[in-house]
């Protein structure tokens, strides 16, 4: 029985560099959406003016909500060269985001090439959404056999290009969401254990469950929360940081269970104390991507925000870039955050500095379009609005969007294309249909109306 060298993954969330080759346990740690509060809040108008002129308001209000639908800022991370859109069985909207997500979850152990694709395709229709980045490296790493491998056991010279292409894919979910739920990583784990092997799983689930209860505390820890057991995982990895060395990583997983939680101290206190010991290591230290200082400050920002902390919030976002100047979803933030307290100038000021760090990402250019347009800098909105879209053709929100900044310069057959084509590529039971489709009449109705003299 020979010993195997676990991934980062594995070794950061539980503590275990080794494993035996009869129980490779493994994984990266788990997760759930941010509890963080709308940043945006929009005063509807009972007026129904000028046809020119009546949506804008109300299109704000409406999209009040959605713009944070996706809990978190950021990224429109398309997850790698374009593929073929994967057919679905039973759903017939093919524009729906969440039925790509959930037949990539159905098909994930039978089907790795269909999840992956599945899981590509809902987060280019929904840019602003995390889990889907975060399922699409899972479902990748199921994909190549000799990928999963090197990536259990840490090997980062033979597939180092392909191993950071996908932590960089899970930067970016945590990005969107610090909290969310890694569900797929055990059944990750599993596949990896046993080569795919379906009967092998069934065969040796009782020895792996054994394996697994006489393994070190941060390993019981991280099975427990991939059991959906987050009380007994919080305990465990409490007893896992008495026991080690080096608690960053541990400390980091305990806080995002808390967050998950919606325990705010207690997720604070644990992130503080992991931000501590990683301030006192060597800073020539290989630091993962997914667990870094700037992310944890950023992590404590949402959590106080969620919480109504503003001021505390703001100074943590601010902490999150001087850790990284680059780390635009702190910018991103800050500008919402300033938005919500009336400062426009700072809105505006921040989502430019987010949209020019991250020039390729559709979600952030689409936040700034927005902005600008609350901001009635109705040009510049036009031009972020129209950057979205061009970046992320398949993304419907930013049409609505440009839509209604359209009507404010009244250019009303803009912005009927705008409203047709968010009609065109928005999920059949998207809210804001409604909206735009009386949109597309009443303009209609007014560019055909006649003309008085």
């Amino acid at each position: 029985m020979r010993r195997v060298a676990l991934g980062s993954g594995f070794s950061e969330l539980t503590g275990c560099a080794f494993w035996d080759k009869s129980v490779r346990l493994a994984g990266p740690a788990p997760s759930r959406p941010a509890t963080a509060r709308d940043v945006a809040s929009v005063e509807p108008t009972p007026e129904r003016p000028h046809p020119m002129r009546r949506p804008i308001v109300r299109v704000a209000f409406a999209l009040a909500s959605v713009v944070l639908l996706v809990a978190s800022p950021l990224s429109a991370q398309r997850g790698g060269k374009p593929v073929p859109r994967p057919k679905l069985r039973d759903v017939t909207d093919t524009n729906d985001a969440q039925a790509y997500y959930d037949a990539g979850l159905q098909r994930f152990n039978n089907d790795p090439d269909y999840a992956a694709d599945a899981f590509y395709w809902a987060a280019r229709i929904n840019p602003g959404w995390g889990e889907p980045l975060y399922a699409r490296r899972a479902a990748l790493l199921m994909q190549k056999r000799t990928l999963l491998n090197a990536y259990m056991a840490d090997n980062y010279r033979s597939k180092g290009n392909e191993l950071r292409s996908l932590d960089s894919l899970y930067a970016h979910a945590l990005m969107l969401n610090p909290f969310l739920y890694r569900r797929l990583d055990r059944q990750l784990f599993i596949n990896w254990l046993t080569d795919g092997d379906r009967q092998a799983q069934a065969e040796y689930a009782y020895e792996i469950n054994t394996a697994i209860m006489r393994a070190p505390p941060s390993t019981q820890a991280w099975f427990a929360y991939s059991n959906g057991n987050f009380e007994r995982a919080l305990e465990l990895y409490g007893r896992a940081i008495e026991q080690a060395r080096e608690t960053a990583g541990l400390h980091i997983e305990r806080a995002r269970i808390l967050g998950m939680r919606n325990q705010v101290e207690p997720a604070v206190a644990e992130f503080e104390m992991a931000i501590g010991e990683m301030r006192q290591k060597d800073e020539k230290k290989l630091v993962i991507l997914y667990n870094s200082k700037a992310m944890a400050e950023y992590s404590i920002a949402t959590l106080l925000e969620g919480s109504g902390n503003a001021q505390k919030a703001r100074d943590a976002y601010g902490r999150a870039l001087q850790e990284d100047l680059s780390y635009y979803p702190a910018h991103m933030r800050l500008g919402l955050l300033a938005l919500t307290q009336g400062d426009t100038a700072a809105a505006i000021s921040e989502l430019a500095l987010a949209s020019d760090i991250a020039a390729d990402d559709a979600y952030i250019h689409y936040l700034n379009g927005w902005i600008l347009g609350k901001a009635k800098h109705t040009t510049e909105a036009v031009a972020e609005l129209t950057k979205a879209t061009t970046l992320e053709p398949y993304y419907a929100l930013p049409n609505l969007v440009l839509g209604a900044t359209y009507e404010t310069l009244e250019k009303a057959p803009e912005a009927i294309a705008a409203y047709e084509r968010f009609l065109a590529l928005a999920s059949a039971r998207d809210p804001q249909r409604q909206f735009a489709s009386e949109r597309v009449e009443d303009l209609k109705a007014f560019v055909n109306a006649p003309k008085t003299q």
